[in-house]
């Protein structure tokens, strides 16, 4: 996705997540999201995947791209995420959504560990892009 433009972090910092403690699910080799980081300050990220493979190379790419003091990467499935209710200030993924098995399962997910006033940016493929997604 990066090597053909199509990283979305301006769209992510342009839906209002530019603050607070991030998930990312299906981060990939991590380039989104320390991306993400890269162009925020006082942040963090959790990146959440199925492929242990992707989350070793998204390590390695935190540790040679600066900010994986700020990072962490976690190994689950999507339709029950091993987070506490209320912990995230946001959440974003591109790319993974056409892969995720049960789409309603990870949304109800998301929305369990999404703090109010928290934001959800969902895009893949560079087609389907659900924006700005406040929970009250």
């Amino acid at each position: 996705m990066r090597d053909r433009g199509r990283i979305e972090t301006p769209e992510i910092i342009r839906s209002g997540i530019t603050r607070g403690h991030a998930l990312e699910i299906g981060p990939g080799p991590g380039h989104l999201g320390l991306e993400w980081l890269k162009r925020t300050t006082a942040t963090t990220l959790t990146g959440f995947g199925i492929s242990p493979d992707m989350l070793a190379l998204a390590r390695r790419n935190a540790l040679a791209c600066g900010p994986a003091d700020r990072v962490e990467y976690r190994l689950g499935n999507r339709s029950r995420l091993p987070f506490d209710d209320v912990q995230f200030d946001a959440v974003f993924s591109n790319g993974s959504l056409h892969e995720w098995a049960d789409p309603s399962g990870t949304f109800n997910e998301i929305w369990r560990v999404l703090k109010p006033g928290g934001r959800v940016c969902i895009s893949d493929l560079g087609r389907l892009k659900i924006g700005i997604c406040l929970k009250d």
